[in-house]
């Protein structure tokens, strides 16, 4: 099993590298910590850069957070996010508050499943109205025994749930599947990468699928 998942891995990556030429390489930093004496109480934050193959930066999205873990099973959270993506004219400013149920269904033959509910409040800067859009991810990880490795695989779907005037459209709207080898560095750090395959429902259009590398450090206090 652990020689399946390792050429898994190995054969998503590859597959994404003949697409870099057209599309992205997303990075992340995330950090957690829990200062307060009620050790349930956690707090986060979480930077994202995406880059074009070229280099240039593409978006960055920075997202606070406070977490309370309910029980070994459900955890709730919230916060902020600040975006910004490149395009012709002023770059387009996001904010957002976010919503966020986690839970862990369990684990089954060495599988570890999990998943998370995420309602989004999203503001356009210049524009008035707020576009609703529920995000729901589900996840499995396998660790490879004897190794500081796991696999993860993980798909989250975008549902918008409102329209506005700067865009947003009721309905579906995208889908991104991710295959990521874990290595857990030390019982503070840990690192991801492998391939994201981001599916884009373009209304009235021809739908769009994008490929790319995916690289994240988390730590944790």
């Amino acid at each position: 099993m652990r020689r399946t998942c390792i050429a898994l891995t190995a054969l998503a990556i590859a597959a994404a590298c003949p697409a870099l030429a057209e599309n992205q390489i997303w990075t992340a930093a995330s950090t957690k910590a829990k200062p307060f004496d009620n050790r349930a109480i956690s707090l986060s934050l979480d930077a994202d850069l995406r880059y074009q193959p070229d280099g240039d930066l593409d978006t960055i999205e920075l997202r606070p957070g406070i977490g309370y873990r309910l029980n070994d099973t459900f955890k709730i959270s919230g916060g902020y996010l600040w975006g910004s993506v490149r395009q012709e004219g002023p770059d387009r400013k996001e904010h957002r508050l976010w919503q966020q149920l986690s839970y862990d269904f369990g684990e089954a033959y060495s599988f570890e499943f999990d998943g998370r509910s995420r309602l989004e409040e999203r503001r356009r800067e210049g524009w008035d109205d707020t576009g609703w859009r529920l995000r729901q991810e589900f996840g499995v990880k396998r660790p490879l025994e004897g190794t500081p490795f796991e696999i993860s695989l993980s798909t989250d779907l975008f549902f918008e749930l409102n329209d506005t005037d700067w865009g947003q459209s009721d309905g579906f709207i995208e889908a991104r599947s991710q295959l990521l080898l874990v290595w857990d560095m030390n019982d503070k750090v840990s690192w991801e990468f492998g391939y994201m395959n981001q599916f884009e429902n373009e209304r009235g259009a021809p739908d769009e699928t994008n490929h790319h590398i995916v690289l994240t450090v988390s730590r944790d206090f």
